[in-house]
């Protein structure tokens, strides 16, 4: 099925949003790595004061988002962007200094973007569509995470850190003209309700899952990511390098989301989760157990692939659950809101836990991490395998 205008106009804006958001989480954390003598411990408060605000954030602006004021605040979460990056070029090495002022700044800039994104893409493409989607979603975001490191690294190594972020600010620009071509419906005002959502879901099995799986995927899926790119800084050094292989592995990304979103439907996820699982937790084990350049380079391979199918797949189920008609007609928003909650308090621990390796300067530690969150995310995996038997005995199609 072909999607709708709208959609690929959410596809094209998240693709730009996408090499943003690729400069705050690699270039912006290699830069705290640079100014503080590769200590990681700025660069976890730096996110874990972003998602303090996104726990709190996100309920709070419930109310607007569900009576007709989410294309406002999607345009606002650009502009707090701008601002964001005027900040950084302006602080430059002070940045240091002011990383829980960023990291609310940072919040605030998720809250408004992704709040009203996922509600636009959970009415925007249909059951029949949303594997298609979010597999063409996925692939345009990978394709910018293979092209876009590469350049800001040269980019970065050429010039400066500052420059590249006077770049990233002309993207925040375009951002906002390309999101007043967005329509929304008016909808009638409606009272954002958490608590009944909440007793909504401790009565669906289906939606104390999805929950669940969001817990666990923010203890352990962006957390691997970040170590990732401290392991990438630590053993090859320049941003040039930190760009190269950002782009080597975005290219295993890439084929993973091209194959999930145009050869795979949705009764095959099981098989593919089941795969994913097995083929982390052994490249994982190899790696810490014998900890090279060569057994980086095949972890990250591997998960760059398996890592991206359970990304895809838990994020296909989460806005899956959205459309039922039990959440659809009266709790989209509230369902949105409590998943972010759920999701950053996860993102909040895994950070800590970051914290907690670093403080005990043992680098084993930080590899028995990677392990153990390997471990979560397989268990992930699990619980979507099961979710999915659910949906799909439920006959709810995609």
């Amino acid at each position: 099925m072909v999607l709708n205008k709208k959609s690929w106009l959410l596809i094209a804006i998240n693709t730009i949003h996408t090499i943003i958001n690729l400069f705050y989480s690699t270039f912006l954390v290699a830069y705290f790595l640079n100014i503080t003598n590769n200590n990681i411990i700025p660069s976890s408060l730096f996110y874990i004061y972003t998602f303090i605000l996104m726990m709190i954030g996100f309920p709070a602006i419930g109310t607007l988002i569900k009576n007709g004021n989410k294309l406002f605040l999607y345009r606002t979460s650009f502009l707090v962007g701008f601002v964001l990056l005027l900040l950084i070029i302006c602080l430059r090495e002070n940045i240091v200094h002011h990383i829980w002022m960023l990291g609310f700044i940072f919040g605030i800039e998720k809250i408004l973007y992704w709040y009203p994104q996922n509600v636009l893409i959970s009415e925007t493409a249909n059951k029949n569509q949303l594997v298609k989607y979010t597999g063409y979603s996925m692939f345009c975001m990978g394709i910018a995470k293979i092209i876009t490191p590469v350049i800001l690294g040269y980019f970065i190594s050429l010039n400066s850190f500052i420059n590249t972020a006077i770049f990233i600010l002309g993207l925040t620009i375009i951002l906002f003209i390309l999101s007043l071509f967005l329509k929304d419906n008016k909808p009638q005002a409606k009272k954002f309700n958490l608590k009944a959502l909440w007793i909504l879901a401790t009565r669906r099995s289906k939606i104390k899952t999805v929950l669940k799986i969001e817990f666990l995927k923010g203890i352990a899926l962006d957390i691997i990511d970040s170590i990732i790119i401290l392991y990438i800084v630590y053993m090859f050094k320049t941003n040039l390098n930190l760009g190269i292989f950002t782009s080597i592995f975005a290219i295993c990304s890439v084929a993973t989301n091209f194959m999930l979103g145009n050869r795979c439907n949705f009764k095959s996820f099981k098989v593919i989760l089941l795969i994913a699982n097995i083929l982390l937790f052994t490249a994982t084990a190899y790696f810490v157990f014998d900890s090279s350049k060569f057994t980086f380079i095949l972890y990250n391979l591997i998960f760059a692939s398996a890592g991206e199918a359970i990304r895809t797949i838990t994020e296909t189920n989460m806005y899956k659950m959205s459309q039922d008609k039990s959440v659809a007609v009266h709790y989209r928003a509230e369902y949105i809101a409590l998943r972010e909650t759920i999701l950053n308090f996860g993102r909040i621990i895994g950070f800590t836990m970051v914290i907690l390796a670093a403080l005990s300067n043992n680098e084993m530690l930080l590899k028995y991490l990677i392990l153990l969150l390997s471990l979560i995310l397989a268990y992930v995996g699990y619980l979507s395998i099961n979710l999915i038997k659910k949906i799909i005995a439920n006959k709810i199609t995609c």
